[in-house]
């Protein structure tokens, strides 16, 4: 079975993408507000949303070192 990495890492990539946009955009709503609290739960947010979105990607990859025959792993 033959493993594509540039499948891998456009996964993550766009996953980590996703994530800063999503800190971009709600940073724009922030400067609006000039509310400090809000700020502050907006960066919790989108820290949360990055963790999670690395944590996802560890765990595709052990499942694919465990079973690199899976759709998500990019074998043919």
């Amino acid at each position: 079975m033959h493993k594509n990495p540039f499948y891998q890492s456009r996964g993550r990539l766009k996953g980590i993408g996703v994530a800063l946009l999503a800190s971009v955009l709600l940073a724009g709503c922030i400067s609006e507000t000039g509310n400090l609290e809000s700020a502050y739960a907006a960066n919790l947010a989108s820290e949360t949303a990055l963790n999670a979105q690395i944590m996802g990607d560890r765990a595709r990859e052990q499942r694919c070192e465990r079973d690199p025959a899976r759709r998500e792993c990019g074998s043919s």
